[in-house]
Order: C-alpha cells, then structure tokens, then sequence
C-alpha cells in the first residue's frame, strides 16, 4: 500500500530547482542555504535617525506613501517609510509600476519590512537596492538559499522551500539518510551528541528542522556545519567500504625475515630506515591472510621504486609471481632495467606493444599490454600499479584476482585528508626522506627575463649539465613553422643553437622515438630535451640540473612539481623555471606561489588542496578510486571537515 506522504510526493514538480543540483523532491530538505536573516523584533531597525552611510539594514515603519515615475527611463516608484517619531527615509524600486502597485495599495498606513543599504542625496536618508520583506515572516530567523542568475532566483528558492516542498519532504529526507547511514537511533544519539546543543531532540529530522527554521542564527549555522560533517562522515565511510577486502589464506606468502636482510644489501642502493620500515610492513601485509591493499605514497627521487621492487623480489625469491603496471612504455622500460640490475637473477620480462617476455619470467613489468598478453584468469601473488592515479579502476581489477596483494604506489604526494576519501581505509606508507641532499631552485620568471633565461640555460649547458623544457603543446595548430608555444617549434629554435645537441619528445610520438631521445639524454649524446609533459613522470636524467616550464599556469600543480622532481635526481643544486609570457590571473599566481615557496611534495598538495579543494575523484570505471560528491547539492568536502570527522567519528 502506497503511503499518503509517498502519493503527494510523486506529484510535486522541482522545475528549476533542479538547476541547483536538487535531483529529486526529498533531497530538497538537504540544499543548505548561504546565510540566515534574524527579523525578530530586536534586531530590525525601527529608528531612521543617525542611519550611517552604507550600512546595511532592514527597516521597521509604517509606509506612508508611494509616488509612481512612469515617465522616466527605467519607470520607478519612490517609496516613504516613517518611525514612531516621524522620521522619514525613501526607497526607490525601479522597473515596471504594476508589479507593486497592489502590495503598496494594500499596505498603506501599514507597518512594512524592507532591507536594504543605506544612503544619503542631499543630506536626506535613502534606501538603496531596496527590496520588500513579508511581514508575515517578522519575528523569525529566515534563511536564504542561493539561487542562480537568470533561472531561479534566491526568493522563489525561498517560497518553494518554505511554502511548498519543506513541510512534505523532510520526514521522509530524514528516514532516507537514517537508511543509508545504517545508524539506529542509539547510534544516532551516540555518533551525533553534538546535537545536543540543538532543540528539542538529536534527531536527523529535529537536525533538518533547525536548519530550514533556526530558532537563532547561531542554531541554524551550528546545524549547517553539523549536516556537512554527516556527509563527509557518509563519504569516508563509503570510501573505507570499497577497499575492503575478504580473507582468504591463499594471499599468503610466508617471507622470511633472511630472504629480506639478504635483498637488501646485495645492491649498491643502502635503502634507509624509513624504507626499511615500509619494506617490512608490505612483506607482513603479503605473509598474512588479508589480501594486501596498501598505498605507497613518497616525493619525486624518494626511493618508491626501490622499495615495491625489494618487496616484489622478496615475492620471487619465495615462490610467487609479480606483476607491474607502467602507465607508459618508456618508464616500463626504466623499471625493468633498474630492477634487473639490482637483481639479475629475477630476470624481469618486458611487455609492452613491441615486446612479450610472458612465458620465462615470474616478475612481469608492462604497459596496459599486460591485459592482452596474460594467460585467461592468472592473477599474480602481488600486483604493483605504479603511478596507481592515471589507472581507472576497471584496468586494476583486470589483473587482480580475490587473493592478489596489491600496492598502489604513486609519486604524487597524497595529504591524509585526501587520501582518506581516494583510497579509503587502505593502509598507507609513506617516503618522506630521500637518499641524497639535493636542493632546487624555483622561480616565476616574467617575459622581460626572457633571455636571461636563455642565459641561464646556455651557461648551464656549457657546464656540463643537461636542460629540460617544457612546452604546453607538442605542435603547433598553425600553418607556421615555427611556434614558440610548441615543443616541435621550439625545438628548431633550440637546434639552431645547439646544433645535434637537442632532442625533442611528446606524447604522440611512437614510442620507439621516445626511448631514442632519452636515451641520447642518457648517453650524452644530447644536452637540451624539448617535451610536452609526456616526461612527466618517472624518468631519470642524472645530469639533468635545470627545467624551465613555457606557460607552467596551463598545468596542475601536481604535475609542475613531477617535472621538478626530473632535476638533481643525484643530489646538488637544481633550478626550475616557471617561464610566464604573458600576465596571468590571481588564481593561477597563487597556485604557481606555492610551488616556489614550497619544496615537499606533500607541502605543495597540502596547500594545493586548502586553495582548490578535493575536486571530484568520482568512481566510474575509468576514474581513480574513492569520491567526493556528498548527499549535499552543491557541497565541496572541506580538508578540515574529513579531519574533524576522520578523527572523531571513524573507528
């Protein structure tokens, strides 16, 4: 049987309220509003004399005549409001007569509420931007919904609301969200005593009731900020459910602390304690029957590489098999060589387009190659993402079976708060020492500065060192040769310079070409590479001492500290240029600040984070894992809000 509620709720239309991000009538009890307006009789202003200039107010008289303008341009009506001492003050509404026409009518000699800014015309007191006030609403505290130019204003929102779905839509808000958090109402009580503080009850239907019609300000505000908390608090939860996984003996794979000590010092690499520590915590994840699902998260040049591969050796060396996912040829390649230097005796094999070493070696590196290449249903011992971010999660579920232990690890520095929602109640590690003392210079660099910069890389270059630049496009949508704002076009401005001493490198070269050219880096054939961020991640120069990013404000930054972390990867001094030709906006001159003022990775995705907040990191399949969208329309988690909670309401 269909309840009365449900009936009369089918019937309800949003119309333009869907606009705001309100999908349906019983989430509409949970579009917050901006501010309140407090209109008890304390706070409206019912003396017009010593009004100042500007201040903005909402006035108590009596309205005591109205004139209509009809023949200026725009018509206007001048309105007279007066106090109990018979001080006057003026307003004027602008546009068409008629459509207050009736309400001034109607209220004449009467006590009328109007808000407005206050300002003087010969030392006589006006109202400006005036507009009418119900005074029906008089004696309450009346909140005020954002609306949205030229479809909805922040008045129908109001009407709609208040009038029309609020008293219908918010038991039936309240029992939906109990549901989906699976909270009793014991529960309720205990995870909410905050509530306390608002009347009459901790209830998630008295919470909504405050919040649409505040006895105060303060208990409006207090049940706003309390609504959010509950969403983030829904959010994390949701996130930490995702990466939970069932136990099952067959991941275990017993590694004995000798097999370990012995890997670790048959390498010219002596890893520190920090990676020691973390070494030893994925090999306790993979002896124990809980499927490993640990992030690796650590700064550029900080030995992540390292530490996956010691423990996916520990793997080998006892009887299992590893998988590692590149998110490109060129760091596949980077990966095998290293790790087969380190560890010849693994023989890693290689697959990637032009290479399938499946059949010989238990420890696979590749390209998302590996998902052609593998026999149907071989699910590896452990599975390592690296760069785990530029996978979606169907590419990873792809090679993991039930029992896979795997380890996203990533260079992208991952603040707690972030990390909470991305990947949820996974264990994460983190490298924040590196190996060698290396110190990078960065710098915004304006166009008149453009040839000492030119200088500057030119002197470096005859040093000794090796130069990185950075381009935003690979070629040039022109019909021109040569376009300084594209890698191919600036590479024949560099040539003509450095003749045989350039290479040049972008994402849609085929690969072989991209090896050619870093490999001329890497053998000191070349001095000065030219690319767009293809070279973003994980591949190592040792000579390279200097970057200079063309138009750096077109990229993240997350990505502009990446291709930092390319310089002085063997320690020393390194400099990185932020090369600006042309004025940008003050948004994008806080995001690049930051970058110069801060070295850390994690420092900068901090601060990237507090300024730009978590943006959407939606689960669809082809997106990292973890969210952001809450049950709030409108509603942007806040760090500090995911810290509130996560230390407070998460077991």
């Amino acid at each position: 049987m269909v309840s009365t509620n449900t009936k009369s709720l089918q019937k309800l239309n949003l119309g333009r309220l869907k606009s705001l991000g309100i999908s349906a009538p019983e989430f509409a009890p949970f579009f917050l509003p901006t501010k309140y307006v407090d209109l008890n009789h304390d706070q409206l202003t019912i003396n017009f004399t010593d009004l100042h200039d500007g201040d903005k107010l909402i006035l108590y008289g009596t309205l005591i005549e109205y004139l209509v303008h009809r023949n200026s341009v725009p018509s206007r009506t001048v309105v007279k409001l007066i106090d109990e001492s018979g001080h006057e003050i003026s307003a004027t509404f602008f546009g068409d007569p008629r459509i207050y026409a009736a309400y001034l009518d109607g209220n004449l000699q009467c006590k009328v509420c109007l808000s407005g800014q206050v300002g003087y015309y010969m030392q006589f007191a006006q109202l400006r931007n005036p507009s009418f006030i119900d005074p029906a609403l008089i004696g309450r505290v009346i909140p005020v919904y954002p609306g949205k130019a030229k479809v909805i204003s922040s008045e129908t929102v109001f009407q709609k609301f208040q009038y029309y779905l609020l008293p219908l839509t918010i038991p039936i808000a309240a029992k939906w969200l109990l549901k989906k958090l699976k909270w009793s109402s014991g529960e309720d009580t205990l995870r909410l005593s905050i509530m306390k503080e608002l009347p009459p009850n901790p209830t998630i239907e008295s919470l909504l009731n405050v919040i649409h019609f505040p006895p105060s300000v303060r208990h409006g505000l207090l049940a706003c900020r309390l609504l959010k908390l509950i969403a983030t608090y829904d959010v994390l939860t949701g996130a930490c459910a995702e990466t939970y996984r069932e136990r099952t003996i067959q991941s275990a794979l017993y590694i004995p602390k000798e097999t370990l000590d012995s890997l670790l010092t048959e390498t010219d690499l002596k890893p520190t304690e920090e990676q020691r520590n973390v070494i030893t915590d994925i090999c306790a994840d993979i002896a124990s029957d809980q499927p490993m699902l640990r992030l690796l998260s650590a700064d550029v040049g900080f030995g992540k590489t390292y530490v996956a591969a010691a423990a996916g050796a520990a793997v080998v060396r006892n009887g299992g098999t590893v998988i590692w996912l590149c998110p490109n040829q060129p760091l596949a390649v980077q990966t095998r060589d290293n790790i087969a230097s380190w560890w010849p005796d693994l023989a890693p094999g290689l697959v990637v387009h032009d290479s399938d070493e499946t059949q010989d070696s238990k420890f696979l590196i590749g390209t998302t190659a590996l998902h052609h290449r593998l026999p149907k249903n071989f699910h590896p011992n452990l599975l390592v993402i690296d760069e785990s971010q530029k996978f979606g999660t169907l590419q990873k579920d792809q090679l993991a079976g039930p029992a896979t232990n795997i380890l996203n690890a990533t260079a992208t520095c991952i603040p707690r708060t972030a990390a909470l929602l991305e990947w949820g109640g996974m264990s994460v590690s983190r490298l924040t020492k590196a190996h060698v003392q290396k110190q990078i210079k960065t710098r915004l660099v304006s166009p008149k500065y453009r040839e000492a910069l030119f200088e500057s890389i030119k002197r470096n270059v005859l040093a000794g060192h090796q130069a990185l630049i950075i381009y935003p496009l690979a070629k040039s949508k022109e019909e021109a040769a040569i376009d300084r704002k594209s890698a191919q076009g600036a590479f024949e401005l560099w040539f003509r310079h450095f003749p045989g001493r350039v290479r040049y490198m972008h994402g849609k070269l085929k690969d072989e070409e991209k090896l050619a050219a870093i490999a001329a880096m890497r053998n000191d054939e070349a001095d000065i590479l030219i690319s767009t961020i293809a070279v973003e991640t994980g591949i190592d120069l040792p000579r390279l001492r200097h970057v200079a990013v063309i138009h750096p404000e077109r990229l993240g930054l997350n990505t502009l500290h990446q291709i930092r972390g390319r310089v002085a990867r063997r320690g020393g001094i390194g400099r990185c240029d932020l090369f600006l030709p042309k004025d940008v906006g003050e948004d994008s001159m806080k995001r690049l600040e930051i970058l110069v003022k801060f070295s850390d990775g994690f420092d900068v995705a901090n601060e990237n984070m507090k300024l730009q907040g978590f943006g959407d990191l939606g689960t669809d399949g082809t997106s990292q894992s973890g969210r952001s969208l809450s049950f709030i329309p409108g509603h942007k988690l806040d760090h500090k809000e995911v810290e509130w909670v996560a230390e407070r309401w998460l077991p």
